[in-house]
């Protein structure tokens, strides 16, 4: 009887075939992650990191020099001298008068410097609060308010659907329709409880830049880079201590029998101190010994520096020459390249963060000129934005490049205008005055101007068309 192969244990049994690889997440995976933290909902760790991150960020902005500098690279690429409006009403003179009467109200409210203390508090603290009041007379008056006076604790549930997340009060659809602000008071030394005051939404603009959906509150801009800067300062304290101390040349008498006072003290002097001079040559009796201390210096410590360097560019998205200020390895073409980087950058901030914020302003202030009785404002009227022009590496050729776009038609002389900041009104009207003026006195600047540029155009393509057709003799 043959018994089945189950009970015969003889036999070998078939062999097992083992994966030899597992399909799997390798980020969600593996023991090199044990210490890794993790991160969760983005508008929930906003909220419990963003005092903390703030207060910070505060303190490296005003004493870290490298932080310093960095803010005000940003606060002066984002807005500049101040930003120029440019009504876009059907009627030419319409136009002028509303870009003239906004610019008179800019001038007697600082709007340039307000807007530069809103930058500077958008990159710090990563948020900034505009409440849009009026004064006595009605006319538009903005008040900047610290973060910290929307206080992120401040969180309760309302009836209807209604609630209040981090001070900021949201109706059943989840949309915002009131801040509420605890007051202060430009002389509060010490954080005190106020109750909160609501105000409108219509009445407050919020300027933060979103990370990720559910984010209510900002982040500062410094977050990325803040442990990094911290250490950075520290490496250079210690390294100017260290240097400090290698400069000092401390050296040490040792009587290595013990046989009694320094000999080299005159009588009733200090024994235990003793200065050295220069050319003096001294004799140290049998029994005694001089040693000088050594400090030991840290090797590449230079180019640690411009590691920690780069990598706080990097994070803050700055060019590394204009954060540290090195321009040793920097040619046309690397500034060019990083900075045309950084200005997509900061264009993609004004236009999606700052350029909003100036259209709820000038509406406003159109509203109340209106209610005010003035001709100067026209509700329906739209506004553009002009930021301050950056300035290339070879304004020559900046300037040909607008004068290119303007014969094209790519531009207009009003856009042209308004990016260098002044109003095409104003330009033109000097211009007719100057006209005049050189007209009565016989001088005529345009046709020395205009032979001059003609003749280095003549140049210009002169040596293009050799570059494109060179001679036989520059051929063989």
């Amino acid at each position: 009887m043959r018994w089945p192969r189950l009970f015969n244990r003889t036999l070998a049994a078939p062999a097992q075939v083992h994966p030899t690889a597992v399909r799997m997440l390798e980020g969600a995976s593996g023991k090199r992650w044990s210490s890794t933290p993790a991160f969760g909902a983005t508008g929930s760790e906003v909220l419990a990191g963003a005092a903390q991150v703030r207060g910070r960020a505060r303190h490296l902005r005003f004493n870290d020099p490298t932080a310093g500098n960095a803010a005000e690279i940003l606060k002066t690429a984002l807005v500049g001298y101040g930003v120029t409006a440019a009504s876009l009403g059907d009627d030419d003179g319409a136009r002028e008068d509303h870009d003239a009467g906004f610019t008179a109200w800019a001038e007697r409210n600082q709007f340039g410097a307000l807007l530069a203390e809103v930058a500077d508090a958008l990159v710090t603290d990563g948020e900034a609060l505009l409440i849009l009041r009026a004064d006595a007379e009605g006319a538009l008056r903005l008040q900047h308010v610290p973060a910290e006076q929307l206080d992120e604790s401040y969180s309760v549930e309302l009836s209807e659907g209604r609630y209040i997340a981090a001070g900021i009060e949201y109706d059943s659809d989840d949309q915002p329709i009131a801040y509420h602000f605890r007051p202060a008071r430009p002389t509060d030394q010490y954080q005190s409880f106020r109750a909160p005051v609501r105000v409108d939404a219509a009445d407050v603009i919020h300027l933060f830049r979103r990370l990720g959906a559910g984010q209510t509150r900002g982040l500062s801009w410094f977050a990325p880079v803040i442990l990094p800067l911290n250490e950075l300062s520290q490496l250079q304290d210690a390294l100017q201590v260290n240097a400090k101390i290698q400069a000092m040349m401390a050296g040490f008498i040792i009587d290595q029998n013990g046989t009694g006072p320094n000999p080299f003290a005159p009588d009733g002097a200090d024994q235990l101190n003793l200065s050295l001079e220069p050319g003096v040559m001294r004799v140290l009796p049998q029994g005694w010994d001089v040693k000088f201390s050594q400090p030991q210096q840290m090797a590449q410590a230079v180019d640690l520096v411009a590691v920690s360097l780069r990598q706080i560019a990097a994070g803050l998205q700055i060019p590394e020459f204009l954060l540290s200020g090195d321009m040793r390895g920097v040619n046309y073409s690397s500034a060019r390249t990083a900075l045309v980087q950084f200005r997509a950058h900061i264009e993609a901030i004004q236009h999606t963060l700052i350029v909003p914020a100036l259209n709820r302003i000038w509406a406003r202030w159109q509203l109340l000129e209106s209610l005010r009785g003035s001709n100067t404002a026209d509700p329906a009227a739209p506004a553009e934005w002009h930021f301050p022009k950056p300035q290339w590496v070879d304004p020559e050729s900046d300037a040909k490049a607008t004068r290119e776009m303007l014969d094209m038609g790519l531009i207009s002389r009003r856009m042209a205008v308004a990016q260098l900041g002044y109003d095409v009104a104003q330009v033109d009207a000097e211009i007719a005055a100057d006209r005049q003026r050189e007209a009565a006195l016989g001088l005529n600047f345009s046709v020395q101007f205009k032979n001059k540029t003609e003749s280095n155009d003549e140049q210009t393509n002169n040596g293009e068309s050799q570059d494109r057709d060179p001679s036989p003799a520059a051929r063989s």
